[in-house]
């Protein structure tokens, strides 16, 4: 008997890994790898896996494109775009433009906070995190092997992702949803007093 088909579900919502697992799992036998943010489904791009069907939520929203096009250049068969009614038509335009092979739509999961750091990709979140650290954009692209300019650019796509317009709110909103870590291992602001 071979191998397993291979499922992966990117999608930042745990209802929907709850909703189709029993007829992933049960029903047709496939073996289901859920990722949760962008950095997880580009950790299973860069780790190698490829399989048979991808589900890919566009509530990863500027995200989605790029993790559809990743997914489809290293050879995943089909990648489906998960939409609900609450999706702009456009999000859903630019996963077909992507390369979805189709769409799906699911039922809403009701209102949810997302957290700001499963629209970041991994770059974004080290640029974040050394912002965070009081580094230059200069310094940043020497620690990360890119130029000043990728920096700003990467600085600017963050602050569209999260809702900001600056630096200090960058930091700001990233500490507050756990995405920059104290030394003693717990979120800015929630660990000892200082």
């Amino acid at each position: 008997m071979g191998q397993l088909p291979k499922v992966l579900l990117g999608d930042p919502n745990r209802t929907t890994l709850r909703a189709l697992s029993p007829a992933l799992l049960d029903d047709a036998g496939y073996r289901l790898l859920h990722a949760q943010s962008i950095p997880e489904v580009y950790d299973s791009i860069d780790a190698g896996l490829v399989g048979d069907l991808a589900l890919i939520n566009v509530l990863f929203h500027v995200g989605s494109p790029g993790i559809i096009r990743a997914l489809r250049d290293v050879g995943w068969a089909r990648v489906i775009a998960l939409t609900t009614s609450q999706i702009a038509v456009s999000t859903v335009v630019d996963a077909i433009n992507a390369g979805a092979s189709g769409v799906l739509k699911i039922a809403d999961p009701g209102p949810q906070i997302t957290s700001p750091a499963s629209l970041l990709t991994l770059r974004e979140l080290q640029v974040v995190r050394l912002v965070a650290d009081g580094r230059s954009n200069k310094d940043i692209a020497g620690r990360l092997s890119i130029s000043a300019l990728t920096v700003k650019n990467h600085l600017a796509r963050i602050g569209r992702k999260m809702g900001v317009g600056d630096r200090a709110h960058i930091v700001a909103v990233a500490c507050r949803s756990g995405m920059i870590i104290d030394p003693d291992g717990s979120p800015y602001g929630i660990g000892s007093e200082n």
